[in-house]
């Protein structure tokens, strides 16, 4: 069937994913061809469904809809982690524009998110499992100016770090003394503000400039790292693992490159493209790492048509060698919606959750996999 044609058939259906082990010999899977399955839910309707996080010790998804600035409460099975209720509150008014998501450390239990739209960074009470409770807003933190459009929010102690869409800047800001705040320019448009693990620096990927800020917060100093052309171009999903930054590369309105890249301590950046077919041109969005997972050097990657039609909205799990030099495997999941504009990844213990932008939806992977012909799959004769 055509990419181009390439549709869902139904809501809350389980199909069993296209999926396809990469390309030369040095990128073949190490074991086995593992087997995943697919569920999609339906979310309340929004043009834009965006970033989605898991509550800790509750079954418990937070979905923002920047469209209408609303929050969905998606209640999970604790079993097998699909979804089972689902109900939109709105927080602010329909152009306030909520956004980012973060989980907050300092305040166990409680949300960091954004309002682009109103220019303010809000703190939230999920209010229980219940999804039918609406959140409750307990802390309001206004955009100091001259910044404007909040969109990406993380905390790291008692410093928020936000990218700011509208004035291009990246904001730093204590959260329990929001006078105390830096805004450091950056180039259009700041989109993930992530720290490196090993360094401490900042960085902020900013998609229309293809480069990447990188902050030395102790001095406020900045600087730009480009992305050397023959790469790609678009850096947007930036994610920290526990020894280096990560950053995908979305290409251009014509095609990807399925590019993505791993930052060291020093700035320097490992470049890694995709091999087999269905994703050599894949505009890659976002990056995201398994819970816990210390059996296999791995990542999930994200390929969206956001800016490209004619590329698939598809799932990767690239594994490595030790020591992330070289990709020894690649596993491709079509998503069932095509031209969703898939936005973001979340893995969970058992699973991985895909936010769909304009479709409305959550896309559900298993995650769970085997090693045959030791390994029997479900439904083969043990």
């Amino acid at each position: 069937m055509d990419r181009r044609t390439f549709h869902r058939s139904l809501l809350f259906s389980t199909i069993a994913a296209p999926l396809v082990s990469a390309g030369p010999a040095q990128a073949r899977p190490v074991r086995g061809v593992p087997r995943r399955s697919v569920f999609e839910f339906g979310l309340p309707l929004a043009e834009q469904t965006h970033e989605l996080v898991k509550v800790p010790g509750l079954t418990l998804l937070l979905v923002s809809q920047m469209s209408n600035s609303h929050l969905v409460k998606a209640r999970l099975d604790p079993a097998t982690e699909q979804v089972i209720a689902t109900r939109a509150h709105p927080v602010g008014g329909e152009q306030a524009m909520l956004h980012g998501l973060a989980l907050s450390r300092r305040y166990p239990g409680l949300v960091w998110a954004t309002q682009q739209g109103d220019n303010r960074l809000l703190l939230i009470d999920p209010n229980g499992a219940d999804v039918d409770a609406p959140p409750l807003v307990l802390s309001v933190i206004d955009v100091p100016a001259p910044g404007r459009g909040p969109h990406y929010i993380g905390e790291y102690g008692d410093q928020l770090w936000v990218s700011l869409k509208e004035s291009n800047h990246v904001l730093e800001i204590d959260h329990t003394n929001p006078s105390s705040f830096h805004l450091y320019e950056a180039h259009p448009n700041p989109i993930f503000v992530a720290q490196h693990p090993v360094s401490g620096e900042f960085y902020a990927s900013q998609d229309d400039s293809s480069q990447i800020l990188r902050i030395n917060a102790h001095t406020q100093q900045a600087g730009q790292l480009d992305i050397p052309p023959e790469h790609g171009r678009t850096p947007v999903g930036l994610i920290a693992d526990p020894t280096a930054l990560w950053v995908a590369l979305l290409g251009t309105q014509e095609q990807g490159t399925g590019t993505f890249g791993r930052i060291d301590a020093n700035g320097d950046t490992t470049w890694f493209r995709l091999k087999s077919s269905e994703v050599a041109d894949a505009g890659l969005l976002h990056i995201a790492f398994e819970p816990g997972n210390t059996s296999r050097p791995s990542a999930w990657l994200l390929g969206s048509s956001i800016i490209c039609d004619d590329v698939y909205d598809v799932v990767v799990r690239v594994i490595f060698d030790a020591g992330y030099n070289e990709v020894l495997g690649e596993e491709v999941t079509v998503l069932p919606t095509q031209h969703c504009k898939a936005h973001r990844l979340l893995p969970l213990s058992r699973s991985l959750y895909v936010t769909e932008l304009t479709s409305s939806t959550l896309a559900q992977l298993t995650t769970i996999s085997w090693d045959r012909p030791t390994d029997p799959a479900p439904g083969d004769p043990s």
